[in-house]
């Protein structure tokens, strides 16, 4: 089984955001789980209403230049067998930020917003795989990899006992949950309890035909990335102001 590889990881205490230059003139309120493909336009923002999350067999694209600006308590998580296709270019970024962010920008412009010593504003992003993992804190499981493996994702409140939405877990390393490039995350995280946050993103069992690269997570209150188990690589990376780790 090939481990996770990251590429030029940049751990800095201050650095640059992605800017991007174009003005937003609706707000879509986002307040139920999507269920069907569906593609987010940079005409508009979005603004997550709780935990929503992409179910199974169901692609979410968000187009260069999007902004997703939350309110407290909004997050988005990709379930096993669904897909993020979330892929700016570096004049214009994806950026997942904070209802609290959005106001403080001129015209709308995130080029114009000032960096503030917040977090915990919002959620996260969280994708969740069928591969491989050894959560061994798991009665059921074995302590070393295997495809019987699964676990229940930190953060994420299930809404039953039988949830499968926040499980990760399997036996397929190849497993492609989408592509992010040119992400911008902004003063999310959420304390739950002891051991259980959300991260700026959050990779469990998340297989190798996933790609991300190119992206920026700043002020977050728990780590800045965490990854469980899987075989997905990323490269180009800048975690920066973060409240434990930055890489764990």
């Amino acid at each position: 089984m090939k481990s996770n590889s990251i590429s030029c990881l940049l751990l800095a205490s201050g650095a640059t955001l992605l800017n991007i230059g174009s003005a937003h003139a609706a707000e879509i309120l986002v307040n139920a789980n999507i269920a069907t493909s569906t593609t987010w336009s940079s005409a508009n923002t979005y603004n997550l209403i709780g935990q929503i999350y992409v179910l199974p067999g169901v692609t979410l694209t968000i187009a260069p230049g999007t902004v997703i600006a939350s309110e407290v308590g909004g997050s988005l998580a990709i379930t096993r067998g669904a897909r993020i296709n979330a892929v700016g270019t570096n004049e214009s970024p994806i950026i997942f930020t904070s209802k609290a962010d959005v106001a403080t920008w001129t015209a709308g412009d995130p080029s114009t917003g000032t960096w503030r010593p917040v977090c915990n504003e919002w959620g996260n992003l969280t994708i969740m795989g069928r591969g491989y993992i050894s959560e061994n804190a798991v009665a059921a499981n074995a302590a070393s990899p295997n495809a019987n493996n699964i676990a229940t994702m930190e953060g994420l409140t299930a809404a039953s006992p039988t949830d499968t939405n926040v499980i990760y877990g399997g036996g397929n390393d190849e497993d492609d949950s989408g592509s992010l490039a040119f992400c911008s995350f902004r003063y999310g995280g959420k304390v739950i309890g002891l051991n259980n946050e959300l991260n700026g993103l959050s990779l469990g069992g998340v297989g190798r035909e996933t790609t991300i690269d190119h992206m920026e997570i700043m002020n977050n209150v728990d780590d800045g990335i965490e990854i469980w188990g899987g075989a997905v690589n990323l490269k180009y990376i800048t975690i920066w102001n973060i409240g434990d780790d930055s890489l764990d």
